[in-house]
């Protein structure tokens, strides 16, 4: 098991890339989900296209207040990590500001198309720090209970 120490002293374990993951498959679901549901009850402006509605900016926008608002929250998790026990953290081991949520939202296909890239290379891809975390300084861990892990 990996420890990481933080500026505040504390000792965190990082979330595994597999519970990540797992936690961005529920999250996207309850996004498409409720999209899905908005964009059956409203009229498109073209419902011939598929993906690039106008709407579309809609659905962005849902989707980056819904991370952003989720991990400033005092819970600092989305619902996905939350269901499965991990938060993200700052360098002090304290909430994320929405300034640097909304980073790590816009951030994230960045990060993915870089672990793509190592990964198609052959290279090894990182364990716990990826891209969107190290921009905005924060980590995913496991959740604390009372100062517990």
């Amino acid at each position: 098991m990996q420890a990481i120490y933080l500026k505040s002293g504390d000792r965190v374990v990082p979330a595994s890339i597999r519970m990540r993951a797992i936690a961005l498959v529920i999250d996207a679901v309850l996004i498409v989900t409720v999209a899905a549901i908005a964009d059956y009850y409203t009229i498109s402006s073209n419902e011939d296209t598929f993906l690039w509605k106008p709407e579309t900016l809609i659905y962005i926008v849902l989707g980056w207040l819904y991370f952003a608002g989720s991990e400033t929250s005092s819970a600092q998790a989305t619902l996905g990590k939350n269901l499965l026990g991990i938060q993200v953290v700052d360098k002090h081991n304290g909430r994320i500001t929405f300034k640097n949520a909304t980073i790590r939202y816009f951030a994230k296909p960045l990060s993915v198309m870089i672990m793509f890239m190592r990964f198609v290379r052959g290279l090894p891809v990182a364990k716990h720090r990826y891209f969107h975390n190290r921009v905005t300084e924060s980590h995913v861990v496991r959740q604390q209970l009372n100062g517990q892990l």
